[in-house]
């Protein structure tokens, strides 16, 4: 049964119902600004018999508000009463029963529904379950208290494009706004319509890659062994990436979404970052780097664009990403890619002239180029430094050393920044030795550090625990978290 009944009077009932929702102004759609979705009732009948008292159904309603509210209460934008619905229906309507909702101020955000009720509220004949919520696509089948009792078919009006990927993604993914647009592909916000969370989706078009390329990638066998190992990665500093589709013409790779943005936004904000903040946020950078390494994977395009922060505070958690992409668009468009734009490039990449000739300690190098840019707020190596082309500086190690901008910054932190930037191999300083350096023994720091990787790693163990295996299309693993 549903809540405690709420008296009806049927003079009530049509006066609040008409201040509500003017009926007389829903075949005139162009005179109400804004709207962005639309329930259209249904003639569906239960038994023979119709859900709705047809001389009060409603042929639609428009959804102009950012929230509309459906259920018994006089407080909700549509109220189900006796001289609308079927008694037999109505006794079983919470007063509050169904919400649906949409962020009108985020471009192509989704409409999102949540069930309130003691006797359920239905998707396409799907049970939401109370208190969990869903994306609602076009053409979705709203039921409340029975998955036969049909209301509304819900009309999404800001509908984005969805047929422009593959079949297996519409039905899972809600295709939203683009955030960025990377060397390697577009960037898409996505939303997983059972779950209602946020991910990114990288597209990497097909079209942009040369045959020999498309023939790497048409290889199922081995990219689908490699995307396991991927996907299998666990560490608090490295995106996951959750799922990969691949289609004729471009690949899919649904991924963890951080949304504090770049690191590379954050230095420009706000010209370089403290020496405290860039030891908190390098430790962690560290971390994840010496878990690929552990793992076999060299990430080899290491630069702020690829390190993202989870808020906009000062201290939150950085993920690298990004790492592994010549598994998807092969070594030579991978090499081509990183050497059009060779600014965090180790001085070994540049010598192997496209041959994979060289070990992990690339990635120190870069790292390197990212703390200088972090203390300081200025490149090493750039093209506007004239005495010497960009390749040489970097052959070299000749990088631009300004006391103005180094004159406040400690010894310890200048002797690590050079030790990275070494240009022999052998004496470039390992990752270990970094963790071990003096400039990275600042206790409270390791501290902090320590304790957001810890909740990061309850959070995650606990996901793993509670993980059930699907149709075969999501792992069910028990994180090791390192």
């Amino acid at each position: 049964m549903g809540d405690d009944p709420i008296h009806d009077s049927e003079n009530t009932q049509t006066q609040t119902q008409n201040s509500q929702v003017d009926w007389s102004q829903q075949n005139t759609p162009a005179t109400i600004p804004n709207i962005w979705g639309r329930l259209y009732s249904t003639k569906v009948s239960i038994n023979g018999k119709y859900c709705w008292k047809q001389e009060y159904q409603p042929e639609y309603i428009d959804l102009i508000q950012p929230e509309f509210s459906l259920g018994r209460s006089f407080n909700c934008t549509f109220i189900m009463r006796k001289d609308n619905i079927k008694e037999s229906i109505i006794r079983n309507v919470s007063k509050l029963h169904f919400v649906i909702k949409r962020n009108l101020s985020e471009l192509l955000s989704p409409a999102i529904i949540t069930d309130l009720s003691h006797n359920g509220t239905f998707v396409n004949g799907e049970d939401i379950g109370k208190g969990n919520s869903r994306v609602l696509d076009d053409n979705d089948v709203i039921s409340v208290t029975h998955r036969i009792v049909k209301i509304f078919i819900f009309k999404d009006l800001l509908k984005n494009e969805q047929d422009q990927v593959p079949k297996e993604i519409s039905p899972k993914y809600y295709i939203s706004r683009v955030l960025g647009q990377g060397a390697c592909g577009l960037v898409k916000l996505v939303y997983d319509k059972v779950k209602c969370t946020k991910h990114a989706m990288k597209i990497i078009k097909k079209s942009r890659l040369t045959n020999g390329q498309i023939n790497h990638i048409n290889k199922p066998a081995k990219i689908m062994n490699e995307i396991n190992i991927m996907k299998a990665l666990r560490h608090p500093c490295i995106i996951s990436i959750e799922e990969v589709f691949d289609s004729r013409d471009a690949v899919y790779i649904i991924l963890e979404l951080m949304e504090g943005g770049e690191l590379f936004d954050r230095i420009t904000k706000f010209s370089h970052l403290t020496e405290p903040l860039t030891r908190f946020i390098f430790r962690q950078m560290v971390l994840a780097v010496k878990y690929l390494h552990s793992q076999g994977i060299t990430h080899r395009d290491l630069k702020p664009e690829n390190v993202l922060l989870e808020g906009d505070e000062d201290e939150t958690l950085v993920k690298i990403t990004d790492f592994g992409l010549s598994k998807f668009v092969g070594e030579d468009s991978f090499m081509k890619t990183m050497c059009g734009t060779p600014l965090y490039l180790a001085p070994e990449v540049l010598r192997a002239n496209g041959q994979n000739t060289y070990g992990p300690e690339v990635d120190v190098w870069s790292l390197g180029v990212i703390f200088f840019v972090c203390l300081v707020g200025y490149l090493p190596f750039s093209h506007d430094y004239k005495e010497m082309s960009l390749k040489n500086q970097i052959l070299n190690g000749q990088y631009k050393f300004s006391q103005a901008h180094w004159k406040n910054i400690s010894l310890q932190a200048k002797l690590l920044m050079k030790r990275m930037l070494t240009v022999q191999v052998s004496r470039r300083i390992t990752l270990d030795q970094i963790l071990n350096h003096a400039w990275m023994q600042d206790v409270d720091t390791i501290i902090r550090v320590e304790k957001l990787l810890s909740h990061i790693r309850s959070k995650g163990m606990k996901q793993a625990t509670n993980s059930t295996t699907g149709d075969g299309d999501e792992m069910s693993v028990t994180a090791r978290w390192p």
